[in-house]
């Protein structure tokens, strides 16, 4: 299965796994995602605006599987992050990159986690208020924040 390693340090790279030594060497920010085959081009290092590739790989529809912030170690996302990340339409995921702190409504939350009880808080998200607002916490936060480095926003 080949994968797509994110840096801002340039395009996109077609990697194997983890092992790679590709993935060793990105010293941080970086994310891996496994590669759709909706976006079957990107990491092939042909995408012409490379900020515009970073972030359709960010917003599309890749599933996360490591990030490393700067100057630390890969970190694997667990299953549930990951569901979670590949859950959000493109324009939250955005926004969330945007905003780290931006807040869900409990219909975008429950869309997000599958139809889960608006009431199920795992350590990816965390509400107050009522009516309820969600925002990304634990996991899902660390990896929008890297990604927010790597695609400037």
């Amino acid at each position: 299965m080949t994968n797509v390693l994110l840096t801002p340090q340039g395009p996109p790279l077609s990697v194997d796994d983890t092992r790679d030594p590709r993935v060793a060497a990105a010293p941080g920010p970086a994310v891996l995602f496994a590669n759709s085959a909706a976006s079957g081009e990107i990491g092939q290092g042909s995408a012409p605006e490379t900020s515009q590739a970073r972030s359709a790989l960010a917003t599309g529809s890749n599933r996360p599987l490591a990030y490393r912030e700067a100057g630390a170690d890969w970190h694997e996302l667990g299953y549930e992050a990951a569901d979670h990340w590949k859950g959000l339409s493109p324009e939250l995921r955005q926004r969330l990159i945007a905003d780290r702190t931006a807040q869900l409504n409990r219909e975008e939350y429950s869309v997000t986690t599958s139809g889960a009880s608006a009431s199920m808080i795992t350590s990816n998200w965390t509400y107050t208020g009522s009516p309820r607002k969600y925002r990304v916490a634990g996991e899902l936060r660390e990896l929008a924040e890297v990604l927010a480095e790597i695609t400037g926003d």
